[in-house]
């Protein structure tokens, strides 16, 4: 079963790709405005959500997938969770990769992945 696909790429324990968190973090479309004396609240256009997702892979492959979310980064990607509700489009804002547990070759045994993302509400 999978926990996330983003795109074509699928995040689940059988790919060797699991993630370890996820979160997802909405704002409500509320401003508060400073007067003289008072404050009130100012309906604004909602600000989109974000999600932070982390990863811990065991495998030297761990590279491979890294890459394969590099190449994704300039366009938005469809998001689903591994219940298969479909999340929207979201763009990719940011991948942090530490890599640790070197073998003799130089391959990392263990990859942790942070990825970023943001929701995408372009044009159709």
């Amino acid at each position: 079963m999978r926990h996330l696909a983003i795109g074509d790429k699928v995040f689940a324990v059988s790919s060797d790709t699991p993630l370890t968190s996820f979160e997802r973090r909405s704002s409500g479309s509320w401003n508060e405005v400073g007067l003289i004396g008072s404050a009130r609240s100012e309906k604004v256009g909602r600000p989109l959500d974000f999600i932070n997702i982390s990863c811990k892979w065991l495998r030297d492959s761990a590279f491979d997938n890294v890459d394969d979310l590099r190449k994704m980064i300039d366009v938005p990607q469809q998001v689903s969770d591994g219940q298969g509700r479909n999340l929207g489009r979201w763009t990719i804002k940011s991948i942090s990769e530490k890599r640790s547990a070197f073998i003799n070759n130089g391959k990392a045994m263990v990859t942790n992945l942070d990825l970023g993302l943001q929701e995408y509400r372009g044009e159709s």
